[in-house]
């Protein structure tokens, strides 16, 4: 993969060919998400990560209410890792876990409140997120009253991940801030601060 650094109107910018990955409007996105969603002041004590975003650190350290929540990382590029750890505030405690997340979310055991899904190759989703044993994973790392966050760019994938999330999940919603659609996934409706 091939990263570069770019100067935004609010700090550095970590692009692709096609995508931002850290900052310009994928943080907007998100902010956006948050808001929709009513997540600002949520209490997490623990987060997972699937995509390294330190963007989405940032926004989850604004809004969270003390004590800030762990956060646990998949990330598949070690150059991702080094730009971000070398460029950006990442304000909350963490751990990295590097490899493909299809892999390597099987080896966790830990209870999340929250779990963003926020892995691209260019404006892809990789393929092997993209089935039910991996969001059924997903579901069995999720507290009963936490949130899982899946932002996708491509509307072909977007219709497949909506799929694969109410096959597994009882309440699903969807955000759209363009080209960004923010899946939210929980066990039960009344998770969601605010209502459907």
């Amino acid at each position: 993969m091939k990263f570069f650094l770019q100067r935004g109107r609010r700090g550095w910018i970590i692009a692709g060919e096609k995508v931002h990955y850290v900052g310009g409007n994928l943080e907007a996105a998100w902010e956006e998400a948050f808001e929709s969603y009513g997540l600002n002041k949520r209490r997490w004590n623990r987060v997972l990560l699937i995509g390294m975003g330190a963007s989405l650190m940032q926004i989850i350290a604004r809004q969270a209410t003390p004590p800030m929540p762990f956060c646990t990382i998949l990330e598949v590029s070690e150059e991702m890792i080094s730009l971000q750890q070398e460029h950006f505030s990442l304000p909350l405690m963490h751990e990295v876990i590097v490899g493909d997340a299809a892999q390597t979310l099987p080896q966790l055991r830990s209870s999340y409140d929250g779990i963003f899904v926020d892995a691209f190759v260019e404006e892809e989703v990789p393929e092997s997120l993209l089935n039910l044993e991996f969001v059924e994973r997903l579901r069995t790392l999720l507290s009963p009253e936490g949130l899982v966050f899946w932002n996708v760019l491509l509307p072909a994938q977007a219709q497949r991940i909506q799929q694969l999330l109410t096959a597994v999940f009882p309440a699903v919603r969807h955000r759209y801030s363009a080209p960004h659609t923010i899946w939210g996934s929980a066990h039960k409706a009344s998770a969601f601060p605010t209502p459907f």
